[in-house]
């Protein structure tokens, strides 16, 4: 028996070593348009995340409509881990008030009897709401909420993911405009430094979760409207890049990408479109070696580079 928590203990060890090089190697990336990634250590990593698509024609997209992104982006939903109203994960119990509704008329034993049970209902979900609240207020980042120096940039918003050695899985953290996300019932800084309940988070024992899977829930959450693809590249900035920077740009962008593709799940809605972000981006990225190339005398000069995104290459 203690040969097997043993090996369990040294696979998670191992898994959490995995997504700690993830963050990494996304923390040394550029050029995506919904998000932007700054690694701060070998366990943290930020995340700067866009809260309007300002390319989305629309009259108007409130942005108080980010607490119903949980029912709009359809990737998952969450809270914070304590007793704040919130969706249930599966598996956990609903509140009482979504009980089933109890008929027009019962008799004085049944109304006894079914008041008894939404008591016993009451106190039950009280208790576990403890529990978890006593278990999950411990889960405090290295870094505070209060003593986060770092400030996102206009129209966005701050969040911290963490794959701490002391915790044996990755946990996300708002780290601006709390109230924007989901109503935290304060101010306290121990309230604002509980992480979120993501799926990605939950399925971690039970399932091969990456850095991506986290990154896609969150802007799926954050950006309004929800992306099809989360991972879309800025284009523009890409190909205004001296050229240098861009052939070393979009090679580390492949490399990530390329990772997705191959060990990320093929069920995924943006899967399809990652794939023909790719096809652009080698394309882009082939060019710009040629010119390196060029310029340093070794080969003829290239055909321009693509200067079209690969959506309008579809059309």
């Amino acid at each position: 028996m203690s040969s097997t928590c043993k090996r369990e203990t040294t696979e998670q060890k191992k898994r959490l070593q995995h997504f700690q090089s993830e963050l990494a190697i996304l923390g040394s990336l550029q050029g995506f348009r919904y998000f932007q990634p700054w690694l701060r250590g070998k366990e943290e990593l930020l995340l700067t995340i866009v809260n309007e698509d300002q390319d989305w024609q629309s009259p108007g997209f409130p942005v108080s409509a980010a607490s119903s992104s949980s029912s709009i982006s359809g990737s998952s939903s969450y809270s914070f881990g304590s007793g704040y109203d919130s969706s249930p994960l599966p598996g956990e119990r609903p509140p009482p008030h979504a009980a089933r509704a109890r008929p027009q008329q019962h008799t004085e034993v049944e109304e006894q009897q079914q008041q008894h049970t939404e008591v016993e209902e009451q106190q039950q979900q009280h208790t576990e709401q403890q529990t978890r609240r006593s278990s999950e207020s411990h889960l405090l980042p290295a870094s505070p909420s209060e003593r986060e120096i770092a400030v996102p940039e206009m129209n966005c918003t701050l969040f911290l993911l963490a794959g701490y050695a002391k915790y044996g899985r990755p946990y996300a953290w708002i780290r601006s405009n709390h109230e924007r996300l989901v109503n935290i019932g304060g101010a306290d800084s121990l309230v604002k430094d509980t992480p979120m309940k993501l799926m990605s988070v939950s399925d971690w024992s039970s399932q091969d979760i990456h850095v991506w899977d986290m990154v896609s829930e969150l802007v799926g959450l954050c950006t309004m409207p929800p992306p099809d693809n989360p991972f879309s590249l800025d284009t523009r900035y890409l190909q205004t890049l001296p050229l240098p920077d861009r052939f070393l740009v979009t090679g580390a962008l492949l490399s990530f990408l390329e990772a997705l593709v191959v060990q990320g799940s093929q069920e995924e809605v943006y899967y399809d479109k990652v794939v023909q972000e790719i096809k652009w981006l080698r394309r882009l990225h082939v060019h710009s070696l040629s010119d390196v190339l060029q310029l340093r005398g070794n080969v003829k000069r290239s055909p321009p580079a693509p200067e079209d995104s690969w959506e309008e290459m579809q059309q």
